[in-house]
């Protein structure tokens, strides 16, 4: 992997490290494009895992001043991972002013029987939740506003079973990527959180390999990502044993995005 879109930045105060630390270590890597894509601020997720919206200005000229340093050596581009929760659009086309892409990271859903309230994708356990999930993830895309989906598969992190709900998930996100144009995120994040045991058998959390069998089938179109949150993980292991999964899965990247 020689390019990487999805890449944090200390802002978020889960992640690690700086524009600078990052693009020193993707350089060294070889790299020849490093996209950041931290969380963006919001208003609605109150968890104290996004920069604030004070901090934005901080970040964007972090990495135009990386940008300006590796000029003519690597390609620096600015982004954000966003959910697609807020109703007021506006929000959306101020950022999308201040960045050249989004990536939708979708970690929370309104759930059907309280709107009024977030309930974090990662714990999902109801058919119906996840359900909910692969649903608002379409509606995202459906904007143009984003050009990857990341993790599209994390759904499944505490769900562990893959029934027929789990696959109608699967399906409607899969064929709203084929639809729109926008691939799909092989997020080596999870693999670096290593496996589990379940029902299923042995198996990351995500990515899994049902659902990628149903995106293989329909065709669909990956991007390889480090969703790195510390410079190390842009080049590590994580990173060779998701190539590996990629090869023997038979899945179809490409990796370059469009903005």
């Amino acid at each position: 992997m020689k390019k990487n879109y999805h890449t944090h930045h200390e802002l978020c105060r889960h992640a690690k490290g700086t524009a600078k630390d990052y693009a020193s270590k993707a350089y060294e890597a070889g790299f020849s494009v490093l996209g950041f894509s931290d969380h963006a601020p919001s208003a609605v997720i109150t968890k104290d895992a996004r920069m604030r919206f004070e901090e934005l200005e901080t970040y964007l000229k972090d990495v135009e001043a990386i940008k300006r340093q590796y000029e003519g050596k690597m390609i620096i581009h600015t982004g954000l991972e966003i959910e697609y929760l807020d109703t007021n659009h506006e929000y959306y086309r101020d950022l999308k002013r201040k960045v050249e892409y989004f990536i939708l990271g979708q970690h929370y859903i309104r759930p059907e029987d309280d709107k009024s309230a977030l309930r974090g994708v990662i714990g999902l356990k109801k058919g119906k939740d996840i359900i909910e999930y692969a649903k608002n993830v379409e509606s995202a895309i459906k904007t143009g506003m984003f050009s990857l989906i990341a993790h599209p598969d994390i759904y499944l992190a505490s769900y562990g079973r893959f029934d027929e709900d789990a696959e109608e998930a699967a399906t409607i996100i899969i064929e709203a990527s084929l639809k729109y144009d926008v691939p799909l995120e092989f997020n080596a994040n999870g693999v670096r959180r290593g496996s589990i045991n379940s029902k299923a058998g042995t198996h990351y959390r995500y990515p899994r390999k049902e659902f990628w069998d149903i995106a293989v089938q329909k065709g669909a179109t990956a991007v390889l990502s480090a969703d790195a949150h510390s410079p190390e993980q842009l080049n590590d292991q994580a990173i060779k044993d998701s190539e590996s999964l990629i090869k023997a899965w038979g899945i179809t990247t490409k990796d370059t995005l469009k903005f």
